[in-house]
Formats: structure tokens, C-alpha cells, sequence
């Protein structure tokens, strides 16, 4: 029943930041050279189809809640499962946050790597060469992609990290 807790309050979470966020994305300033697809038009798109999704996800919760019947009372009580669940789910989220102040200390080619490599230690996987091989692989797929194939510039660092992340484009 704790799961179900948590999956309702993180589905609303989720829907009340989406809205949030489309209001932001409203805010963007207008563009004269595309008036059909503003500035504003992929974020919309995006938060509004995260919003729908999570309020579907909130009111099944609610429903599977009604339907197993258990009381608010049990719904406290915490597995190890349960708890190492909340763990690595908590562990990732504060992978994410250092992962995206790293993003712009380090350049997206370093930053990338580490978060992939210390977030595969989040899985259940004991092979390490492959979470290694696994994570420059990915990073290099992504650089290409960016930098070739879209042609975005992807942020480089600051300081040796800068020059280190030249080398590489």
C-alpha cells in the first residue's frame, strides 16, 4: 500500500509541475520568423503530454488504492524491499541534481560519462567493464547525434575541463 502512496503523491507532483511548467513555457518570448512553432510550441507539447499522463497515473492509484482496500494505518509500514526501492530511487534523484550542476562545470562529455557509469551502480549489475564500456559508448552515441547529426554545440566546461572536452569537439 506505501507504493501506491508514493505513486500517487509523485503522479501529482509530476501533474502540478507540468502545469507549472507550461505557464513558464507560455511566458517565452514570440518569435516573428515562426509564428505556427513559437518558442513555446515543443515545451507545450511535452509538458502537456506529461501532465495528461500523470493525472491518468494519479487517478489509477487512487483507484487501485479503493479497490485493495487497506487501511491508511498499513500503508506506513516499510518492507526492506520497499525501502531499498525508496533508496535508489532517491540516490538517482540526487545523481540527477549533482549531474546537472556538473553539466555546465564539466562539460557534457565528462559529466555524461560519470552520471551514466555512477548511476549503473543504482542497477542490480555486477559487471563493471560493461557499465564502463556501456556508458562511453552512449556518451559518444550522444555527442555524435548532437554535434553531428543535429548540429547543436553541447557545453564544454569551464576552465581544463574546457580544453579537455576541445579534444573531443
Amino acid at each position: 500500500m506505501a507504493h501506491r502512496l508514493l505513486d500517487l503523491a509523485f503522479a501529482v507532483f509530476l501533474c502540478g509541475l507540468s502545469i507549472f511548467l507550461w505557464v513558464v513555457a507560455d511566458g517565452f518570448p514570440e518569435s516573428r520568423r515562426f509564428a505556427q512553432a513559437d518558442a513555446d510550441y515543443w515545451p507545450k507539447i511535452i509538458f502537456g503530454t506529461m501532465a495528461l499522463i500523470a493525472a491518468i497515473l494519479a487517478i489509477r492509484s487512487v483507484r487501485d488504492m479503493r479497490r485493495s482496500g487497506l487501511s491508511a494505518a498499513g500503508a506506513f509500514t516499510m518492507s526492506p524491499d520497499f525501502r531499498n526501492s525508496a533508496l535508489r530511487i532517491g540516490g538517482m534523484g540526487a545523481l540527477v541534481l549533482v549531474y546537472f550542476v556538473a553539466f555546465q562545470h564539466l562539460g557534457f562529455i565528462l559529466a555524461t560519462f560519470a552520471f551514466l557509469v555512477l548511476a549503473s551502480f543504482v542497477l542490480p549489475y555486477r559487471n563493471n567493464l560493461t557499465r564502463v564500456v556501456f556508458a562511453a559508448g552512449f556518451t559518444a552515441v550522444l555527442v555524435l547525434f548532437f554535434t553531428q547529426a543535429l548540429e547543436l554545440p553541447l557545453p564544454r566546461g569551464t576552465g581544463i575541463f574546457y580544453d579537455l572536452n576541445v579534444l573531443f569537439y
